[in-house]
């Protein structure tokens, strides 16, 4: 719908919402953030807009932005992930969704790296939007420009950290020193935070992954770095759940409790941590070319690699019955960090390839147990969903044929420049066949949206798991066609499998206490696991942080107290003789109380305790007892 239809009217998100035809559900999650912003917030309390991976968050955020607009500010500064892939997503999404407004000279968006010069007094008197990377020259010149258009200086600012987790809040503390600083990026924000302090900045902290920043403290002590240095705080000051659409497809559907006869029960494939290890790192005794369609330490990326041909050969057949465009489909392969463990798999899987292409070519029948299994696993799922599978034969010549033609191209990422030149028009990973396999590692992580992803082979196996981390890995999840779920496979490991289930539980548990409500006192809740082998993020983002641990056989009392004296400590006795009924006392067993009484009795019994080089977290026990009941 086009923007000129409304004509004469002020609000740049009532347009932008017609234009983009957003739920009222998102609309009224907008309108909240930006009221809050508004009023609620400074640079030194951040809001956050909190979002689920690729849920849907830069929609969220450009209607924020919109939202701001009508509400008088008039800069938008965008900082992103400190990638060219992210900032370029990003700057392609705001110049597509403002669009209109940039024909009609209403907002100007601009990268950072690509301001044409000084800018002039028709440019200066729109609604301005920067975009730039979290890398120090980026940011250097953000600073710089902030403080020599003058014509800015009296301005409105909304200042909008997407992946606010990421380089925005990390702490270093120098070797054989007390003291602690910020990193350079968290150094470079705050002083972009203290520039537009002065007329009002308003900031807007943008993740799916916020643990970090909910476990910072709600100020940071003025001594805490040992300078003359004030860290601003990071600690969000309200939460705005952004809603899910209906067509999202997350951590419940891989990761949630299916009944065999449920599709999804087949999306999990388990691979063996052996083959796993044997592609880290090249070793021939192991994984050999001669030997590579019939070894054990390549069962699995075979299975993976077969089954992902047959499933898009299914897809497409299912879209041509119907009368649909055939889609091109994509598989990730993410085992490992290392470029030279990229070579390797790269190599492997060529191996398999050229195995598989000379089978295709000489011997049709070599290839047909690989090709049953996965047909018959596909059908499996296929009809569970209520779907139509194409004939056996049919698929099979299909499926030689997609292997003798070379039409399943496979593509190492490992770098910015290897995203880049991937991209599509859309900033999307461009699908140039059928049938594509990306090779990498953390590079195809934050920002980077895989179209028409059916397959994920993930291997990534640390002693301790960073929740933040792995959730960004998962690429699988966003919106997803559910027809494809039916022919989506996820291949790792028992033991990674048992710490994703986990880490989604982790996160259920921290969306599901924002719904009811029941962070409180300054105190936030975030699960782990009983073995510690999942960490909700790196230990460098909360050197600063008063973390409590509490597990479920524990208790959380105080200790290494003495009671106070004289006529105060007769007032506290006074009141807990009213407070503790008699028939409670003495009977050897616990006793159920309400939980306004269980905090009145915490409160009096703090006010008889003193502490001589300890401290007890008593916001921390009675944001417990609310936590649980």
């Amino acid at each position: 719908r086009k923007l000129a239809s409304f004509d004469g009217s002020s609000s740049y998100y009532a347009r932008l919402k017609s234009f983009r035809n957003d739920t009222d559900e998102l609309a009224d999650c907008i309108e909240k953030v930006a009221d809050k912003l508004d009023r609620a917030t400074h640079s030194s309390k951040p809001g956050m807009l909190l979002g689920q991976i690729q849920s849907g968050k830069t929609r969220g955020f450009v209607g924020v932005i919109a939202a701001a607009f009508d509400r008088g500010f008039d800069i938008a500064l965008v900082v992103t992930k400190g990638t060219k892939t992210l900032s370029a997503q990003t700057v392609s999404r705001l110049t597509a969704d403002f669009a209109e407004f940039v024909e009609e000279d209403e907002v100007m968006v601009l990268d950072i790296m690509k301001i044409p010069g000084k800018l002039t007094r028709s440019e200066l008197s729109r609604k301005i939007i920067v975009v730039a990377k979290k890398q120090k020259r980026n940011l250097e010149k953000l600073i710089e420009f902030m403080k020599t258009e003058k014509s800015l200086h009296n301005r409105k600012v909304l200042l909008v950290d997407d992946e606010a987790d990421l380089a925005s809040v990390r702490f270093v503390r120098k070797r054989g020193e007390s003291t602690i600083n910020q990193g350079t990026i968290a150094g470079q924000l705050d002083e972009l935070r203290d520039l537009a302090d002065s007329v009002g900045v308003a900031f807007l902290q943008v993740t799916a992954t916020p643990y970090s920043l909910y476990l910072q403290p709600e100020d940071y002590e003025d001594s805490a770095s040992g300078a003359n240095c004030v860290f601003k705080p990071k600690r969000p000051a309200f939460t705005e759940l952004l809603p899910i659409h209906d067509g999202y497809v997350g951590g419940n559907h891989y990761f949630g409790d299916h009944d065999l006869s449920d599709p999804l029960s087949k999306l999990i494939v388990y691979v063996s941590e052996q083959e796993q290890d044997a592609l880290r790192k090249p070793d021939q005794r192991r994984i050999s070319s001669d030997r590579v369609l019939n070894s054990p330490n390549t069962a699995g990326i075979r299975r993976a690699i077969t089954t992902f041909v047959v499933a898009a050969g299914v897809r497409r057949w299912q879209q041509g019955e119907t009368g649909e465009k055939e889609k091109k489909y994509a598989m990730i392969i993410h085992n490992d960090t290392q470029k030279s463990a990229h070579a390797w798999q790269d190599q492997v899987l060529d191996w398999i390839f050229q195995a598989v292409r000379e089978a295709a070519e000489n011997d049709h029948d070599a290839l047909r147990p690989m090709f049953d299994q996965a047909y018959d696993d596909l059908e499996a799922s296929v009809t569970a969903d209520g779907g139509k599978m194409p004939p056996r034969d049919e698929t099979f010549d299909v499926f030689v044929d997609a292997l003798q033609d070379d039409d399943v191209l496979v593509a190492k990422v490992n770098s910015d420049e290897d995203v880049l030149a991937l991209l599509d028009s859309k900033a999307e990973l461009r699908l140039r066949t059928p049938y594509n396999v990306f090779v990498g590692g953390n590079i195809l992580d934050r920002g980077i949206t895989i179209p028409n992803l059916i397959a994920f082979y993930y291997g990534r196996n640390p002693k301790t798991m960073q929740a933040d981390t792995v959730l960004q890995h998962s690429r699988m999840y966003g919106n997803r066609d559910l027809r494809d779920m039916a022919v989506t496979r996820f291949y790792t490991s028992r033991g990674v499998y048992d710490r994703l289930y986990t880490i989604n539980g982790v996160e259920n548990a921290l969306r599901k206490a924002f719904q009811n409500k029941t962070h409180g006192q300054g105190v936030v809740f975030i699960q782990t696991d009983a073995s510690r082998r999942i960490k909700a993020c790196a230990p460098n983002k909360v050197l600063l942080s008063d973390l409590v641990s509490v597990s479920s056989d524990g208790m959380m009392l105080p200790s290494g107290f003495d009671t106070r004296g004289g006529s105060h400590m007769g007032a506290v006795q006074g009141k807990l003789e009213k407070l503790i009924k008699p028939e409670w006392r003495d009977s050897g067993e616990y006793i159920s109380v309400d939980p306004k009484v269980a905090l009145e009795i915490i409160d009096t019994i703090e006010g008889s305790m003193e502490f001589d080089d300890t401290e007890f977290e008593w916001d921390a026990m009675r944001s417990l007892i609310a936590y649980y009941t």
